[in-house]
């Protein structure tokens, strides 16, 4: 079986410690702290918060994810299955309908887990002062059994029409939970800033931050060679180096390319430099469908900025040189072009430097026109 694991929350022996991490989260989840954690897309955000709060004895986790949600229906939603999941005790679940009766769920039972499902009438907009209805439900099973509220992707609370008021409407609860922890995990760092830094902000300061960096570089090459030689496989310094170099060390993607490394060799092999290209042309087959979407969704602009930035660098993008590169007259037009691969979550601005947000795809991008 293939030990290498990407794209989901990892546990136990899938999970690479990060003990001073883990140790900080551990006392203020304790403590009843709200925690802002911040990191790069696949650092391994989640799953650090998850095997985390899962070792607190006595603490039950409720785990919201609201990646991509666009409205407070879809908020409502999110935080109503959160609950149904949580706990299968008998009557739970029946409070947890009952709390939102009123809006005339649907229950449904998953065909693939068998556990029970609620819906709700798209057609109908659920008030926002519902939200406040849930919170205030986890805050009161609180008081019997400990809970550690995470919001996962955060940032993505923006997308909601009005989401100033939906923000002052969390925070106005939140407030008086002060002894219940939440933590709020986003990728997005302008967003999550504008959150949590902006003075206007009713989530100003509200939390303690914790930056979700790389993996200690020792640790995770223990971590990779010992998961390497479970099946019999050996790989070297060089081969690691290489591996580090062609992922930007994200974690997310450092696992993704030992994966497919894995899935080309054999047991009782010495893995070889040459592996890893053909490991990275596995992903390309895997991904050449999505990349070639993505580019089809692109104008000319947008596609000569992408292809500049892979072949140069994005620290410079509105220099002459990057100008030059790319054939466009006006830097204006660049810093539209790169502003829509932004939006479209092909790039990201880290510490003034555009980057991408799969180190994959940019390496097919640049192979693709040799």
């Amino acid at each position: 079986m293939n030990p290498f694991k990407y794209g989901q929350i990892v546990m136990d022996v899938d999970f690479c410690p990060r003990p001073e991490l883990e140790k900080s989260l551990k006392e203020h989840i304790i403590s009843g702290q709200n925690v802002l954690i911040e990191g790069e897309r696949r650092i391994g955000k989640s799953s650090l918060i998850i095997k985390t709060a899962s070792e607190i004895k006595k603490f039950r986790t409720v785990y919201i994810d609201i990646n991509q949600i666009k409205t407070v229906n879809d908020l409502i939603s999110r935080i109503t299955n959160s609950l149904v999941s949580l706990e299968k005790q008998s009557g739970f679940f029946e409070k947890v309908v009952k709390t939102v009766s009123h809006l005339r769920p649907s229950v449904s039972i998953d065909s693939f887990t068998g556990n029970p499902s609620i819906s709700f009438n798209a057609n109908e907009t659920m008030p926002p002062g519902n939200i406040e209805n849930l919170l205030d439900f986890i805050y009161r099973e609180h008081l019997n059994r400990k809970n550690i509220v995470i919001f996962d992707e955060f940032q993505d609370i923006l997308n909601i029409k009005d989401y100033e008021s939906i923000i002052a409407l969390l925070r106005s609860r939140i407030q008086f939970h002060s002894d219940m922890p939440y933590i709020f995990s986003g990728s997005v760092r302008k967003d999550m800033d504008r959150i949590f830094y902006d003075l206007d902000s009713p989530f100003f300061k509200s939390a303690i931050k914790l930056d979700i960096g790389l993996l200690g570089r020792d640790n995770f090459e223990k971590y990779i060679k010992d998961k390497f030689l479970s099946g019999k496989r050996t790989i070297n310094d060089i081969i690691i180096n290489e591996i580090f170099t062609k992922t930007i060390e994200n974690p997310g993607d450092v696992q993704e390319l030992c994966n497919a490394l894995w899935s080309i060799t054999e047991y009782n092999t010495v893995l070889k430099p040459a592996d890893v290209d053909n490991a990275l042309k596995v992903i390309f087959a895997r991904e050449k469908e999505f990349y070639e979407h993505t580019i089809s969704l692109l104008t000319s602009n947008q596609l000569r900025c992408l292809t500049a930035i892979a072949d140069l660098g994005g620290k410079t993008i509105q220099s002459g040189s990057f100008l030059k590169y790319t054939g466009i007259t006006h830097a204006s037009s660049v810093k539209k072009a790169v502003t829509r691969l932004v939006n479209l979550k092909i790039l990201f601005n880290y510490k003034k430097e555009y980057q991408f947000n799969s180190p994959f795809f940019k390496t097919w991008l640049i192979h693709k026109r040799l």
